[in-house]
């Protein structure tokens, strides 16, 4: 068996477990999860590393197996504050030890009816906040239960009463007060902090002020910002669900900030947040985002279908992509609809219908009905006075007996690089070898098969997610493949967490990753899943996107099938087999 790693590792004597220890010529322990002090919050901790393979290991006197390629892993309990954790390794030669230390943070406790106190570490808000006024201000902190609570902003209220929260909407925690205040103001007002006060139980007052200072400003004089790069609109602080990507230059109305945060108006009923480093505030009376927009002038060239819409702002918007029917619907926010006049270009087959709507007057859609069976991407950019809405044509499928792949670009990356190791199993072996490993197997096979390939790395150099998809666009990918392998977290059971899958955001990519994930599964691998979620790459919309996770790193079983090259060899091709699976299909509908 060829091995891209050689891994050292361990077995322990009876003599160790009786208690009758000598650490004389021991096999050597290197340990990869946890480091020496490491500071963690959950109640169990995993354990990985490796010695000889021949050895016993125990770990706080608890017997581990040790894997034919020296790993051994284990998932332990974990006191709070500072643990010990004791790993010995021992062979007929002699035994080693290794000794760490890891803290855990105490839980949130209770704090004591008396005497009367306030817990600085729980006190919201925590970040600046800047309110319009009509806006609410809500404030939280943990203290002495049983008592009676308000807060202040010196200039703007006074005393607003808190109410403490019964344990069930405090997640089971006594000692949670809570206020919230609609703030008024005819002028805008300089920062000021949040006083609290606390009586207790024993009758003592107790006073903090946040370190979060509120500014609340008047309606008087919107405020508008311009983006300064692209930017992600979310429709939550939280930022999990984002609408769009908004290029440099829209400009936006902001109605308040929330930390680093902006929310901002979309329409007279609809709010987003952006990033407020991303954000210039322009001068007071620049007018709030809103502009005429015309429908659209369709051109195209054989990759692209464009439609360019004359508008005169830059406003936000967001793309909504549905499948079965297939039709994207572009909502500008801010925008009324000037002319309705639209050529449908006679050899032009991609577009069924095109309608629209107005919905209110600061809001306007435009949706497109297509007739592509699949979706290969779609983008909207400014350019000059117009907004494009860009929808990508099917490739031109090579005529049979060749492949379905021929001709095609697939752009190949490799996940990591350079100072970025991904994922470490418990042998040592690093997430970014294995990832360019099987790459650069699966690029011989597209390129046997005669398609074109890109690389966004072929060596082992650090890049960031942008100059990838940067490369991706530059080459015009039909097809994106982004390759990893998997790792559980530092509190979940090595052992039982396994398996492959693949993942996909947009509509268009479902088939993809499917076809994909069923061939992976043909390898033997215990299928982890085929699913949706949402990450920078798997986000963007203007090529077909595939995320291979192929096996755990974190589990020893694939771990040491990933140091398998022969069983990379088998990777790869289930990932080829799975593009040409889901282009044969493709290619197929086209035909029909």
């Amino acid at each position: 068996m060829k091995r891209i790693v050689v891994a050292l590792m361990v077995y322990l004597t009876p003599a160790l477990l009786m208690g009758q220890v000598e650490f004389q010529g021991g096999p050597g322990i290197n340990l990869i999860y946890p480091e020496d002090r490491d500071s963690v919050s959950y109640s169990k901790i995993r354990i990985a590393g490796n010695t000889v393979p021949d050895a016993r290991v125990v770990i706080n006197d608890h017997t581990v197996k040790v894997y034919p390629s020296g790993a051994f892993v284990d998932r332990i309990d974990l006191k709070t504050e500072w643990n010990r954790i004791q790993i010995y390794a021992a062979t007929d030669e002699g035994t080693s030890r290794k000794t760490i230390d890891v803290y855990r943070t105490p839980p949130l406790q209770v704090s004591p009816a008396t005497p009367t106190q306030i817990d600085e570490s729980y006190l919201y808000p925590k970040d600046d906040l800047m309110l319009f006024s009509g806006d609410l201000l809500s404030v939280r902190f943990k203290g002495s239960p049983g008592g009676h609570a308000a807060f202040s902003l010196r200039r703007t209220c006074k005393n607003v009463i808190m109410r403490e929260l019964p344990p069930r909407e405090a997640d089971g925690m006594r000692g949670i007060y809570h206020g919230v205040y609609r703030v008024q103001a005819d002028e805008d007002r300089s920062p000021e902090q949040i006083d609290i006060v606390l009586r207790g139980k024993d009758g003592k007052k107790v006073k903090i002020n946040t370190d979060a200072h509120v500014q609340v400003l008047s309606h008087s004089i919107p405020m508008v910002g311009e983006l300064t790069d692209d930017t992600y609109l979310r429709n939550s602080i939280s930022g999990y669900s984002i609408l769009s990507t908004l290029p440099p230059g829209t400009r936006i109305h902001i109605v308040e900030r929330i930390g680093n945060i902006y929310k901002i108006r979309l329409s007279e009923s609809s709010f987003g947040y952006v990033n407020a480093e991303d954000v210039v505030l322009m001068p007071p009376g620049t007018p709030i985002p809103a502009t005429r927009i015309s429908l659209p002038v369709i051109g195209f060239d054989k990759k692209w279908i464009r439609l360019s819409m004359p508008i005169r702002d830059k406003c936000p918007f967001m793309i909504e992509q549905s499948v079965d029917p297939d039709y994207l619907e572009l909502t500008v926010f801010g925008a009324n609809l000037s002319s309705q006049w639209i050529t449908y270009p006679e050899n032009l087959h991609e577009i069924k219908h095109i309608s629209w709507s107005q919905p209110s007057a600061d809001l306007f859609k435009l949706k497109v009905s297509l007739n592509q069976r699949q979706q290969w991407g779609h983008r909207v950019r400014f350019d000059g006075d117009n907004m494009v809405l860009e929808i990508k044509r099917a490739p031109r499928f090579a005529p049979y007996p060749a492949s379905s792949l021929q001709g095609l670009t697939f752009v190949l990356d490799a996940g990591h690089g350079g100072v970025e190791l991904g994922a470490v199993g418990a042998t040592g072996l690093t997430e970014k070898a294995v990832n360019l490993t099987y790459t650069k197997k699966l690029a011989v096979l597209l390129k046997k098969a005669g398609a074109h390939v890109v690389f966004t790395r072929s060596e082992d150099t650090t890049m960031t997610l942008r100059s990838r998809m940067d490369i991706a666009r530059e080459a015009d990918a039909d097809i994106f493949c982004w390759l990893h392998n998997n790792s559980i977290g530092g509190s979940s059971n090595p052992v039982s967490v396994r398996g492959t899958s693949t993942y996909f955001t947009v509509a268009q990519n479902k088939g993809l990753s499917h076809d994909v994930y069923k061939r992976l599964l043909e390898l033997g691998l215990r299928g982890f899943g085929h699913i949706h979620n949402t990450y920078y790459v798997t986000r963007q919309t203007d090529m077909l996107i595939v995320l291979v996770e192929g096996a755990f790193l974190s589990n020893p079983e694939d771990e040491m099938l990933l140091m398998d090259d022969s069983f990379l060899d088998g990777l790869a091709r289930a990932v080829f087999l799975g593009l040409q699976d889901f282009c044969d299909e493709q290619r197929r509908k086209d035909n029909i």
